[in-house]
């Protein structure tokens, strides 16, 4: 009976673990500045950030898109 329990809390603790984590970020979308996730490749512009996908080199020009759908330019930071 010991080990039932045992095996209950640890896939209670799992689930608990895997509910708690952030979906990533939508590509090319201006993130809030109070985000809480880390992000791998990022285009930096002066009104935010954005993710971009891993293919994105460091340096090259990039673009992030607002709420209202305009674009903003910006530069692959990371």
């Amino acid at each position: 009976m010991r080990a039932g329990w045992a095996v209950m809390v640890v896939l209670l603790a799992a689930v608990l673990a895997t509910a708690q984590e952030p979906a990533p970020p939508a590509l090319y979308e201006l993130l809030p500045a109070d985000r809480q996730y880390p992000i791998a490749r990022v285009c930096s512009t002066n009104e935010g950030l954005c993710a971009l996908p891993l293919t994105h080199p460091p340096g090259e020009p990039c673009s992030c898109k607002r709420a209202d759908g305009t674009w903003v330019a910006g530069v692959c930071t990371h």
